[in-house]
Order: C-alpha cells, then sequence, then structure tokens
C-alpha cells in the first residue's frame, strides 16, 4: 500500500508546482546598461573596427591622403568607445563595407579595381552606417556614427 501512495504524492506535489509556477509572472526583461552602451553598440562598434581596419589597408593604395586620415581617426573614436578588449570577430568576413583580402590585392595591381572597390567600400558602409544610426541609442557611439557617415558622404561627393 505504501508504493501506490508515493506516486499519488508524487503527482500532486507536481501539479502543484507546475499550478504555482504558470501562476507566476514571467521575469522582467534585462534592464538596459546604466551608461547606454549595450550590445547593439559594441556588435557596431566590433564591425567597424574590422571594417575599418580592413578599409585603411585598401584606401592606403589610393592617391588621396583624406581617405587614410579619416579612417585612422574614425579607429582612434571606435577604440575609445570599447568596454572590454578588442577581438576581432570579422576577421576573414566577407560583408558589406569591408574589402577582402583578395579585393586588396586585387587593387594593388589595378587602378581600376581599387577605384571600384574604393567606391564599394564607400557606398556599402554608408548604407551599413545608417541602418546602425537607427539603432544606436548610445550617445558617445551615435557621434562617432555621425562622424562615419560625414566621412562617406563627404568622400563619395569628393569622387
Amino acid at each position: 500500500m505504501r508504493h501506490r501512495r508515493q506516486p499519488r504524492i508524487a503527482a500532486l506535489l507536481l501539479a502543484g508546482l507546475l499550478t504555482a509556477a504558470c501562476q507566476q509572472e514571467p521575469p522582467p526583461p534585462p534592464a538596459p546598461p546604466q551608461n547606454g552602451y549595450g550590445a547593439t553598440e559594441r556588435a557596431f562598434v566590433e564591425l567597424a573596427i574590422a571594417t575599418d581596419e580592413q578599409a585603411l589597408k585598401l584606401v592606403a593604395l589610393d592617391d588621396n591622403p583624406s581617405l587614410v586620415e579619416n579612417r585612422e581617426t574614425e579607429l582612434a573614436e571606435l577604440r575609445k568607445l570599447l568596454d572590454a578588449p578588442y577581438v576581432n570577430n570579422h576577421a576573414g568576413h566577407d560583408m558589406p563595407g569591408m574589402p577582402t583580402d583578395a579585393e586588396i590585392q586585387l587593387a594593388s595591381d589595378s587602378p581600376d579595381a581599387r577605384k571600384q572597390f574604393v567606391h564599394a567600400h564607400l557606398t556599402e558602409s554608408l548604407e551599413v552606417l545608417r541602418s546602425a544610426g537607427s539603432a544606436i541609442t548610445h550617445p558617445p557611439t551615435a557621434e562617432v556614427v555621425k562622424l562615419m557617415e560625414r566621412h562617406r558622404t563627404a568622400e563619395l561627393a569628393a569622387g
């Protein structure tokens, strides 16, 4: 008789626990970071650093010192935003605005390819920046996004 009560008691306890658990409210979503620098900002900064590091290799081949200066300025500002050591999680990726090693190699041998790849970097990264601008809420990161947008817009206008 003892064996029959234990399963019934266990079933009643389990039912009671499930009922209590189902009546509880779900936990609140995690609070945003105190300073507003969250996962979106961190992801943007890491991507922008990786993109600018690759772009710097490409624009260094061009005869336009302002392109190099702008990428170096952006990299300095982006690194100031980091809240942890930088790890390039995008090495070797083929993403909009990020020149690949193969493109950089081709650009080093062909002025036409260089012009095409620089233009692609500028237009594609400008699209990424515009998208990021609507998602970034951390004011210092938003300022860097605006700086980068100004650079790309001016660089495209200059040809």
